[in-house]
């Protein structure tokens, strides 16, 4: 995966198939592996970009960086790669990234689908489930949190299977205390509400019904601010609806992109 240099730091980035460009922005703590199967899905008709987003992965890690700095690097990453009208597909913290690039230059932005989004914080909604339970958590260590939050993010219908594969991939590729404390931190304090309405892309909100990180409202009120958006709430999934309803999600999001 070759090493590019966009915005002052080193982008871990991975880039197949053929066709219009598709950027595909992870959630915090996570890294470009985690789009394998959309990849596969959606190279034959893509040029797909993942990319290790910056503080995570093999991508360079300041050690203060905001939510700005992501949505910076998109556009300075699509400018390297020459790309003009690009399509975006974010997931959690990549839906921030999206949010704030479709909403900087709408003409710019093709498609976006927006993958478990709210669009206001006051801080990553990691850190305010981790508060909503302080107490509980006072003596754990950093990695028990962090089974805490994987645990919570699933819905109900996720096999112990399932959540057990989750959490080793996870583990596989942590950030450390440090990093992490930097990557949510780059999440304090953003609200793209009074701006969703300038978004001009073909919008796809999709949401998990049992989502206790960013919850289903938090889907439709980002849904209804944009203009024509589409809102898709998956009944069996939480924050993971790519791991928990794989075949719907991988479905919806092929009928959205080949709609336009």
């Amino acid at each position: 995966m070759p090493i590019i240099r966009a915005n002052g730091i080193d982008l871990n980035v991975s880039i197949e198939g053929n066709g219009p460009p598709l950027l595909l922005l992870h959630g915090l703590g996570d890294r470009l592996q985690i789009w394998e199967e959309e990849v596969r899905h959606f190279s034959p008709f893509f040029t797909t970009v993942a990319f290790d987003a910056r503080g995570h992965g093999a991508s360079t890690k300041p050690a203060h960086y905001t939510l700005q700095d992501h949505i910076d690097d998109v556009f300075a990453l699509a400018d390297t790669l020459g790309y003009g009208e690009i399509n975006l597909i974010g997931a959690s913290m990549g839906s921030y990234t999206a949010q704030g690039v479709a909403t900087a230059q709408p003409e710019r932005v093709h498609s976006v689908a927006l993958i478990v989004p709210k669009s206001h914080g006051t801080t990553s909604s990691s850190a305010r489930l981790l508060a909503e339970h302080a107490d509980e958590l006072a003596n754990r260590s950093f990695e028990e949190k962090q089974r805490f939050l994987m645990d919570r993010a699933f819905g109900p219908y996720a096999s112990a299977e399932l959540k057990a594969a989750c959490a080793q991939r996870v583990f596989s590729m942590p950030l450390d205390e440090t990093g992490m404390a930097a990557a949510s931190g780059a999440l304090t304090g953003f609200d793209f509400r009074p701006m969703l309405p300038a978004i001009k892309a073909h919008t796809l909100v999709m949401s998990g019904k049992y989502d206790v990180l960013n919850s289903v409202q938090d889907g439709r009120d980002c849904a209804e601010r944009i203009p024509h958006a589409e809102f898709i709430e998956m009944k069996r999934s939480g924050h993971f609806p790519n791991i928990e309803e794989p075949e719907l999600y991988l479905t919806v999001l092929g009928e959205f992109l080949s709609a336009w």
